[in-house]
């Protein structure tokens, strides 16, 4: 791991491959090795750039309020001492919210984006009921308890009994994250605006990967948009493909680098 002081924080990032620049950004409570499965494969033709968002792996946290557009905006200054000029910018749930951010904020570092098990739309009061306790939980229970409770529905109903190692993968790198900033992120996505218009508007290609199975993001909540630059994939998964179904995933992003990147 490799990290670089963007502002007050320490972002942790891997790096592998060379060519066009393909940056992948995981989901609440995980980091890095998310994409431990996809990313040899996809380093073969591409430059892959994985981050530890704020809080997040090995990326440090100094305290104080997060918004999603703060995210964004580490990882434009990683990009930016890395002398990287466009990526295709692909996030999984929570990072799918920080690509949406970053497509909003940056739209000239973009040869692409996509949302891999994430949503355009903002929270329904209801999620953001759930936001409000899954803050408590952390809170009085801690971060090792919440991802326990977490993880393992994040995954398909018929992963559970097949996939055990990648479970506690997950579980693993859950743990990893810092109590505050998990309960400071879960308030930043309780307050994220819709962004849907950031899909519809785009000028460059964009990715939708849904999971079949998904309970987190249905496959109708993913977005509104509709046009000839997106590219909507359903994969035989829940949340959670990169572990789930990595071959599907992997094949996915290539074949979209591969047919819509310049």
């Amino acid at each position: 791991m490799k990290t670089l002081l963007v502002g007050k924080e320490h972002i942790a990032y891997k790096e592998s491959g060379q060519g066009s620049t393909i940056v992948l950004l995981h989901g609440f409570c995980g980091n890095v090795d998310y994409w431990d499965y996809i990313v040899p494969v996809l380093a073969e033709k591409y430059h892959v750039l994985c981050m530890d968002l704020r809080g997040h792996g090995h990326s440090s946290f100094q305290g104080g309020d997060i918004k999603i557009e703060d995210l964004a905006k580490d990882i434009h200054l990683v990009l930016e001492k890395l002398s990287i000029e466009k990526v295709t910018m692909l996030g999984h749930s929570l990072g799918g919210y920080v690509s949406l951010a970053f497509a909003e904020l940056y739209p000239e570092k973009l040869a692409g984006f996509g949302l891999i098990h994430s949503t355009a739309f903002q929270d329904t009061e209801e999620g953001k009921e759930g936001r409000l306790h899954a803050i408590k939980k952390i809170q009085d229970f801690g971060i090792e308890s919440f991802v326990d409770g977490l993880v393992p529905n994040l995954f398909a109903d018929d992963s559970k009994s097949i996939l055990p190692k990648e479970i506690e993968k997950a579980k693993d790198i859950g743990y990893k994250t810092n109590q505050v900033a998990a309960m400071e992120t879960q308030a930043a996505m309780r307050v994220r605006p819709d962004r849907n218009k950031i899909i519809a508007d785009s000028k460059v290609p964009v990715l939708l990967v849904k999971g079949i199975k998904d309970k987190i993001v249905p496959l109708n909540r993913v977005t509104s948009s509709s046009g000839s630059t997106i590219t909507e994939v359903e994969l035989d998964a829940g949340h959670m493909s990169m572990l789930e179904a990595p071959e599907q995933l992997a094949r996915t992003i290539q074949s979209f680098v591969e047919k819509n990147i310049k």
